[in-house]
Formats: structure tokens, sequence, C-alpha cells
């Protein structure tokens, strides 16, 4: 009994690796001793037809079409290999470049932005508001004091402790202290520091960080006061009542009766916008009704800012006083949050700016730990020890450091060493520390730079062992080198065109090299109709077209060619439609509207259709002598593979092609 509800329950289990394995037994081509089998073709059919589901529904003779190619392609790769293209040392080190270049710029996409921008992303969707207490050592306490004190605030702080009390009493921030460490609020992307950041993000409101963080100037004692989702902008309009009147004479009261009379009335019935153009004293928006257009958070004033963000749309807030004066808001509309794609651009700045740096160290850490990373302490130290007033520079190749440091150890990835001649040489090449003088900070910085830089060139190396996709990239690449190779030897070196071939070419095929009806014309344009009408009436009065040009063409590109275009196809263009309307040489358009202007043509010279001379059509000729002649020599070369290999091709399996899941 147990062993029929073990075989039942392995029944879809036989069932799918059945369907998925079918088509890996199908063949559809084969040349020489190779196979290509149907799950093959219909995964290089689906990646060039634009995917699986699209590729369902395409007609046999197109699986065909492709199925053709697609023999003779691997055809070519076969040859690659006979000819040992693989072992060729030019083929191995540009692939190698390669592998390196796009290998370090696909791991650093993939391990480090891709997921902290998605991170800040997210995060971004949330404003926290923050209150710290802000802890500095200074000449009357030590670092290590500083530290007990922030831990015993915490301490007092959980005890029950009011945090604004404390802030007012022991925070060093005098911005924030006397509003008992309230910051306001703040969202991802806008805090320097990650520790704090991450911080805050990882505490409920209501609650302090249960540790002290440093920032690198001081310490943190943390509070997360309020968290709400965030409006990335809001439009809003405003009506300002300051607090003097028109004499400059401040009456606070008269100012506060004066904004409740004009709250009064909009609420009764009147428009908020006629009474800001009536009223209002911020005579920059007063004239567009009171519209302060968008705005994100702390762009205004904190009361201002506090009452906006806290109104829906179409609410008008309750009198709001800053230091301008009394305010009436009405938020018009709220932005909705940008997709990733759309915020992309943005958020790469914000985080090179904020957490880059950080997250880059700890992922170069990771890969030390990786790849056996080991610093020569000693000859960091015989570096400090003979650098005396040494400057990074070319100076350092006749150094007295080179000569007794030159060939030490610095560092170890991988069991491979680095000298101290590398480390120099990498850091005069890369211009980071040109003409800074060694000193123990510089050097440590220096090398962790050149060994940061060999550790992601590790990583390229075994990195499509992680990544199928780069690992996909890779073959693709490889695959490309060996066809343009095999080209290039078999088709485009061989290709041998001179004059006379040419000219014999285009002797041949004549014909089909022809001028359409064309014109020369000159113009002249204007954005402005009246000055064009101005312009056509000086014209047509015997003006000089030169004079014209000269004094109303706003065309760019043609200052010294006074208006004139050259022979021109008579359908090229309005302009050249408009000139073929002329009947006479020498006659002039109307103003016409063209390009967001206006314009007048005069005709130059008309030319009826004719062929080409040789001159005229030698380029078009030798263009199309060329591409025939790299057919005839590709057509060569394939039959050349044909009757090595021998391809057959089963088109009637391709019935069978895009039938299972994918």
């Amino acid at each position: 009994m147990r062993s029929a509800k073990f075989m039942v329950l392995l029944l879809p289990l036989v069932i799918l690796i059945s369907c998925t394995s079918q088509n890996s037994r199908i063949v559809v081509a084969e040349f020489g001793d190779n196979k290509i089998y149907l799950d093959e073709f219909e995964k290089e059919y689906a990646k060039n037809s634009g995917g699986f589901e699209k590729a369902k529904n395409d007609s046999i003779s197109s699986l065909k079409q492709f199925l053709d190619l697609y023999v003779n392609y691997k055809m070519k790769l076969r040859d690659a290999a006979v000819r040992g293209l693989k072992s060729d040392e030019d083929m191995k080190k540009e692939y190698l470049d390669y592998k390196t270049n796009i290998g370090k710029t696909l791991f650093l996409e993939n391990k480090l932005y891709e997921p902290n921008l998605h991170q800040l992303y997210e995060r971004r969707k949330t404003e926290y508001r923050v209150s710290h207490i802000f802890l500095l050592p200074d000449s009357t306490h030590t670092q290590q004091q500083i530290i007990e004190l922030g831990n015993q605030l915490i301490k007092r702080i959980q005890n029950g402790e009011d945090f604004a009390a404390l802030a007012k009493q022991y925070s060093n921030d005098p911005y924030t202290s006397k509003l008992g460490g309230d910051v306001y609020f703040v969202t991802a992307g806008q805090i320097n520091i990650p520790a704090i950041e991450d911080a805050i993000y990882s505490t409920e409101p209501g609650n302090i960080y249960p540790q002290l963080v440093s920032s690198g100037y001081g310490y943190h004692i943390l509070k997360v006061t309020a968290r709400q989702p965030r409006k990335p902008s809001i439009e809003a309009a405003h009506i300002l009542i300051p607090f003097a009147d028109s004499t400059g004479v401040v009456d606070t009261a008269k100012a506060l009766n004066k904004i409740l009379d004009i709250e009064k009335q909009i609420k009764a019935g009147k428009d908020f916008g006629k009474m800001a153009a009536l009223y209002s004293a911020d005579k920059g928006s007063a004239v567009r009704n009171g519209d302060l257009g968008y705005f994100q958070r702390g762009q205004m004033v904190k009361e201002f800012d506090e009452a906006a963000f806290n109104l829906k749309v179409g609410e008008l807030s309750p009198v709001v006083k800053t230091k301008f004066g009394f305010h009436l808001i009405l938020v018009s509309a709220i932005s909705p949050t940008k997709t990733y794609e759309e915020e992309k651009n943005d958020l790469k700045e914000m985080y090179s700016r904020t957490r880059y740096k950080s997250d880059f160290d700890k992922l170069i850490q990771n890969l030390k730990t990786e790849f056996g990373y080991v610093q020569n302490t000693a000859t960091y130290k015989k570096i400090l020890a003979n650098s005396d007033t040494l400057k990074i520079g070319p100076m350092y190749l006749k150094s007295n450091l080179k000569n007794q440091a030159g060939n030490d150890e610095i560092f170890k990835i991988n069991n491979k060493s680095y000298s101290c001649d590398s480390l120099f040489n990498h850091t005069i090449k890369a211009g980071s520390y040109l003409n800074m003088t060694v000193n123990g900070k510089i050097l440590q910085d220096a090398i962790d730079q050149y060994a940061g830089d060999v550790l992601l060139r590790e990583k390229a190396l075994v990195y499509d062992k992680e990544d199928p996709e780069f690992a996909k990239l890779l073959q693709d690449y490889e695959n490309g080198m060996y066809l343009f190779k095999i080209l290039e030897d078999e088709v485009w070196s061989k290709i041998s065109i001179d004059s006379a071939k040419t000219y014999s070419f285009w002797e041949g095929t004549k014909e089909n090299y022809r001028w359409k009806d064309r014109v020369e014309f000159r113009e002249v344009h204007n954005q402005k109709d009246s000055l064009m009408n101005n312009c056509y009436s000086l014209a047509i009065s015997g003006t000089p077209f030169d004079s014209l040009v000269a004094k109303f063409n706003q065309r760019t590109g043609y200052e010294n060619k006074v208006g004139y275009s050259g022979l021109t196809a008579v359908d090229f263009n309005e302009l050249a439609k408009q000139a073929n309307l002329l009947k006479n040489i020498g006659d002039i358009s109307k103003p016409f509207a063209f390009e967001n202007g206006w314009s007048i043509v005069k005709l130059v010279k008309r030319e009826p259709a004719r062929e080409k001379t040789f001159e005229e059509a030698r380029a078009e000729a030798s263009s199309i002598l060329q591409e025939k002649e790299s057919k005839r020599l590709e057509d060569e070369y394939m039959n050349k593979l044909k009757n090595i290999y021998h391809p057959k091709i089963y088109y009637d399996e391709l019935r069978q092609a895009f039938k299972q899941p994918n």
C-alpha cells in the first residue's frame, strides 16, 4: 500500500521529466558527427524572435528559415574549432579582456547596485520623523567617556526619562537640542551616514535605537517619533498676510484678523485663487492665484511644510504662522510614486553620494575573505621607512624606495604575490594620489584601491560559474569572435575592388543609378510671419535675395551659404516642393509655414531626372559590388563546409517545436 502511494506521488514528476526531456532527444539537423536537438533550436529561435510565447505562433516557414541559418552558424563554429582559433593567442587575450571588463561590471551591477538601489527605492516610500541626542568628545570628555555617557543616557531613556529633556541638557547639536532633539522628517537618500539610516529604518515609532550610533563626527542616540507613507511632492497654493502692514508697522493682531477674515470668506464659498490674487503679499505666487508649483518635503520653512504635507488634495489648512507671517494653504495635487525604472538615475546619484563607499568596502572585504587576501605588514613598514619625502609619481622609478623594496610583496591574493613596484605603477596609472607625499594613510588607501581592482578582476574571471546570464554572454561573445575571424579570412580579406571593376560593374547596371527631378533654390527662413511678409514684399520689389538672407534669415548652419541648398529632389521636403511649383528660374514663392516658422524660396535651377554619371554613382556602385562579392565569397565558403559536413535537415520535426511548456 505504501509503495502504491509512493508511485502515485512520483507519477506527476515522471510526466514532467518526460515532457521536458522529449525535445532533447529529437534531432532537427546533423552535420558530420554533430547533432542539433529540438530543445537547443527552440531556445535559440525564441531568443532571436521575441520569446517562447511569440515563437509558438510563428509559421513553419519561419522556423525552417531560421534552422537553415542556424545549421550554417554551427558549421562555422565547428570550422573555427578545427582551425584552432581557441588556441590563438590574440583570440585568447581579446576574450580575457572582455571577460574581465564585462565580468566586473556585471558583478558590481548584480551584487552592489541593483540590490541596494531597490532597497533605496523601497525605503523612500516611507518617511520617518526623527529626534537625536548628539554627543561629541571635547577637551572635557574623552571618546570613551562620551561612549559611557551615551550608554547611560540610553538606559535612562529606556527606564522612562524624557528624551526631549535629555536632548536639551546633553545634545551638542545647537539646532535641534532646543527642540528636544527633533530633526524633522527624513527619508532614505537624504542621510549621508549609512549606520544612521539603517538604525532609523529598523526602529519602531515611539522607540529609541538601543545602541549608540557613530557618524564619524560624534555619537548619536536616535529616536523615531513618527513613520508614515512619503508623498514625493505636492502642488499647493497659499495666501500670505505679513505681520507688518503696507506702511511697515508690525501689527500681528491686525494681520491675524485679516487672514481669519479671508479664511471665513473662502469657507463661505469664495474662490481661493481669486482671494490669493487680491490679498496675498507673496506677489510672485499671487499673480498665479497663489500657486507655488510642486515642492518636496523640507523645501519650505518647517511650520509651512508640516501643515502642507498633512493636507489632502482640495483641503484648506488652518491658519499657519511662520517667520514670514500668516498663511492659508490649499493642496491641489500629490505626485504619485514613480516606478523604479523612472527613478533609477536619481537613485543611482543618491546611492553614490550616500552609501556606495560603505557598501563597496563591505563587498571588497568579502572578496578579500573569498580569495585569501593577506597584506604584508613588513613591506608596509619598509615602504614608510624608505619613502622619506617621496611623492607619488614618476620620481618613484629613480627613488631609494624602489631600490630597497621594489620587488617585495605588498599583498597576496589567490596565492599570487603583488609587489611594491606593481603597487606604485598601478597608483601612478590610476592618478588618484599623484604628487602626494607618501604617509601611512595615503599608502593604505593606495593599497586598498589596488587590491580592490585585483579582487574584482579575480572575481570576474570566475563569475561565469555563478551567473548563467554572464556565462551565456561570454559564450555568445566568444562565438562572435570566431565568426568575425573566419569571415575576415574567408570573405573580407579576399574582396578586391578597384576603379576598373567598379566602372565595369556600373556600365552593366547604370540604368539602376538615377537622379530624380531636382531643383536648386535659395531660402529665407524666419519665425515671425509678419517679418516674412515684409521680406516677400521686398523680394518681389527687386531687393537682392542675398540682402534679404543677410537681414531676415534665422536658419542656422547656412551662415556662409546665403540660403543656398544645392540640387535637391523635388519631393525631398516642403522647401523643394514649393520651389518645384515655381514656373520660371528666378521666381520667388509666397511665405509658407515650415519647421516652426515661415519660409520663402527662390528657384535657381531645375534639372530633369537622368542617369547618374560614373563619378556620381561611384560610391553607390562600389558599395553594391562589394556586397555582391561578399555574398559570393560567403556562399563559396558555405558550399565548402557543406561538402565537408554534408548537413541533413529534418524539417518535419519542426512541427513539434514549441508544443511543450517552456
